[in-house]
């Protein structure tokens, strides 16, 4: 398949072994890239969940990600997360959209969807969207990636095995879509969790505590209420005992990071102080 363009509009660019049908519209090179990644997430969420989960995407990092009673909900939610991140999504969905679903994203502004199904009705909804140029994915919910991933910068050809670790069972569930969120996010990633959504995401910044720092003030920004009972997820170990400091002025009270930090004793001592629980689970989720 021959895309729009790739990363930039002077960049040719094709597709193959796609697992999806196009119903509507011309994808380009990040079209792709925040509908696979986004898929994945809200693949993984669903089945560990059993509810529906959704994921909006943009520049291939989830401006907002969560679970709902229906997709509408779902999607509604993850969107609220940082309604200003959002303009101009992409949109994942782990269950077939319905004629509620469509209603919403008739009236927001966002580039495309991902999904395993579509209701009668919805597809002529959605293609009219954005002149008719809205993207409409359908996913084969039954495709299984290969093992191995291939990527090539420079002429250099990178494989590795898929991240596909199993993740903690024991843990609260707004532990869990945390470390769900950060496996699909561009490092590095803190993640803020509160009732199963996403209410704050730190992407993609070189120094861990500017994470922290940019997740809590999304969360501070969007937030209805008074920030309390916040679950903290870090991709990578906390290096300093910074992040705890600035966690806890926005309401975090459960800190989810790998650990094994040569700082980790200074970590775990600072969220003792301030009444955080702190949990190390030796599971790194880097994702370039």
């Amino acid at each position: 398949m021959r895309l729009r363009y790739g990363m930039n509009p002077h960049q040719a660019a094709t597709l193959e072994n796609a697992p999806f049908t196009v119903l509507a519209g011309a994808p380009s090179y990040i079209n792709i890239l925040d509908a696979l990644t986004g898929w994945q997430l809200v693949r993984e969420a669903a089945e560990r969940f059993g509810v529906p989960a959704a994921a909006s995407y943009k520049h291939v990092s989830p401006a907002g990600a969560a679970l709902g009673t229906t997709p509408a909900e779902a999607y509604t939610r993850a969107r609220d997360a940082d309604p200003k991140s959002s303009y101009g999504d992409f949109v994942a969905v782990s269950h077939r959209v319905d004629l509620e679903l469509a209603a919403m994203l008739k009236r927001v502004v966002s580039d495309g969807i991902i999904a395993p199904g579509y209701d009668d009705g919805v597809l002529e909804i959605l293609a009219a969207k954005k002149r008719g140029t809205y993207l409409v994915l359908a996913i084969d919910p039954s495709y299984e990636p290969p093992v191995e991933e291939v990527r090539e910068v420079y002429g250099v050809r990178l494989t590795q095995e898929r991240d596909a670790a199993p993740l903690p069972r024991d843990l609260p569930d707004d532990a869990v879509l945390g470390m769900i969120v950060a496996r699909y996010t561009q490092s590095n990633t803190v993640v803020l969790v509160k009732d199963g959504m996403t209410i704050g995401v730190g992407a993609g910044q070189q120094s861990r505590v500017d994470c922290t720092r940019l997740a809590g003030e999304k969360a501070a920004l969007w937030s209805a209420g008074p920030l309390a009972g916040v679950t903290m997820v870090s991709d990578g170990h906390l290096p300093f005992a910074d992040n705890v400091e600035v966690a806890h002025r926005y309401g975090v009270t459960h800190i989810v990071e790998p650990g094994g930090s040569i700082r980790s004793d200074e970590v775990a001592a600072a969220c003792a102080t301030r009444g955080i629980t702190w949990t190390p689970t030796a599971v790194r989720l880097f994702r370039h």
